[in-house]
């Protein structure tokens, strides 16, 4: 290792071996060159280049200050340089301690660091030991297979996830739906609500929905009612839920009738405060929860005149037999 004056424009940047663009999702400040520092200090420390077997410097570290030398029309900078001979495993660490805030920002940005080593052909033994492990993640034996398919999931998706700090097995299951329903997710990104949870169950949902009834994703979007939901006033938190509903429905006609008889059957009772009536919407446990809340003791025998009523007994019976 040396430094060394050498041309600026001997320097690879978004062509160099270890550029980290399309591997790190980072806020547009982060990407700002800090001039107004170099203009009244210079650069101060030399950047860090590799040469490889045809001389050619790639670079490690330094790229806003490569680019403010370029800006500057300044023909050289100087560059510590390491050799060909250098482990690709050293390399590797020197940007994990330079970036490991942007990689440990989230773990998307952590999976796709995993993917930047895997694409320098580091070994898969030290990934897993000096990566993965200390990063919090439990490899197992398709752990590094799964990083793969991860990071072939679309952009928008993968940028998705970042933002909201997707844990490893939501990105993980995202990897299990079609190409189709992933691209409708990041087009919906700015119309509705979508956490991981939720995103998840519309994916599935809609996913299983499509296949029993062998649709596509253009019959069900072309729908009127989803295009109401879409083309609504509604906010953003409204047309999820709105949608979430429509898409259960179609997925589970049944279950969405039953449970809509029952809804209606509560709610004409005109249940007094301090009774409620709640059942599984799965309908897999079949019974009714009778709450009572009592709050005042002289309101006791009123509570008990309502259950005890023969609408209210009629009611029960009739929605057990349903369930």
């Amino acid at each position: 290792m040396s430094i060394q004056t050498i041309s600026v424009d001997n320097i690879f940047i978004e062509k160099s071996r270890f550029s980290l663009d399309g591997f790190l999702f980072e806020a547009d400040t982060d990407k700002a060159c800090p001039g107004e520092s170099f203009n009244h200090l210079g650069i101060l420390h030399p950047v860090v280049v590799y040469r490889d077997s045809a001389g050619q410097f790639h670079l490690i570290d330094g790229k806003k200050r490569l680019h403010y030398a370029r800006q500057s029309r300044s023909k050289e900078i100087n560059a510590i340089v390491l050799a060909e001979k250098s482990p690709v495993t050293d390399i590797i660490t020197l940007v994990l301690c330079d970036r490991n805030g942007k990689i440990k920002s989230s773990i998307m940005n952590n999976i796709r660091f995993i993917c930047f080593a895997l694409s320098l052909q580091a070994p898969e033994s030290w990934i897993l030991e000096k990566l993965c492990m200390p990063s919090g993640f439990k490899p197992y034996s398709a752990f590094l297979r799964d990083c793969e398919a991860i990071s072939k999931l679309p952009e928008g998706l993968q940028q998705i996830c970042h933002e909201k700090k997707f844990s490893f097995k939501q990105i993980l299951n995202l990897t299990h739906y079609p190409e189709d329903i992933l691209q409708q997710m990041i087009k919906w990104k700015s119309e509705l609500t979508l956490t991981a949870s939720i995103l998840e169950e519309i994916a599935s949902n809609l996913k299983d929905y499509l296949k029993v009834h062998d649709k596509t994703l253009d019959d069900f979007l072309s729908a009127s009612g989803v295009q109401g939901i879409l083309r609504s006033s509604l906010s953003p938190r409204d047309k999820t839920e709105r949608l979430r509903q429509l898409i259960y429905m179609k997925k589970f006609p049944v279950l969405s009738e039953v449970n809509a008889k029952i809804q209606k059957s509560v709610e004409r009772l005109n249940l007094p405060q301090g009774v409620s009536i709640n059942w599984d919407k799965t309908l897999e446990n079949k019974k009714l929860d009778i709450t009572v809340q009592l709050h005042y003791p002289e309101k006791w025998v009123d509570l008990l005149n309502t259950l005890n009523s023969a609408e209210m007994k009629k009611t029960v019976r009739t929605k057990l037999d349903e369930l």
